[in-house]
Formats: structure tokens, sequence, C-alpha cells
């Protein structure tokens, strides 16, 4: 607003609000709203837990030690500009 984009905020504000409404629909269908009876478990392939572990493998690996990924960011931040 100092630099006078006043128009700028005014749309950023009334989209974080528009996001705020469904981030708090999906809050309240999380904690609030009661689960439909009889849900059949959820039946995961072979497949699909060692993607998910290796997933998480890498999401924790990345986290703890994101330098490798910062510098790989960086080269090709580099090479596009």
């Amino acid at each position: 607003m100092e630099k006078g984009l006043f128009t700028l905020v005014l749309i950023a504000m009334i989209n974080v609000v528009i996001s705020l409404y469904y981030y708090l629909l999906v809050l309240k269908a999380a904690y609030l709203t009661e689960p439909p009876e009889n849900v059949p478990p959820l039946a995961l392939s072979f497949g699909d837990k060692v993607l998910a572990a290796g997933l998480i493998v890498v999401i924790t690996a990345v986290g703890f030690y994101p330098a490798p990924l910062i510098a790989v960011a960086r080269d090709v931040a580099a090479v596009l500009l």
C-alpha cells in the first residue's frame, strides 16, 4: 500500500477471504461432521504402500537436509534467467 498499489492489496485480501472459506469447510468436514456408517477400510496394494513409504522418506530427508535441493533450484533459476 505504501507504493500506491491499493487495488492489488484489495484483490489479495478478497482472495484470502475466499481461500479461508474453503479451508474452514475442510476443517468443518474433518472435525465437526459425523462420518457415514459402515465405511469400508481403505485397501492399499503393495505398490501403493511402497510408493507412500518412499515419498515419506524423500520428504523427511529433504526436510532435514534441504541444501542439495536448494542448490539444484538455484542452478535451474540461473539457467532460466
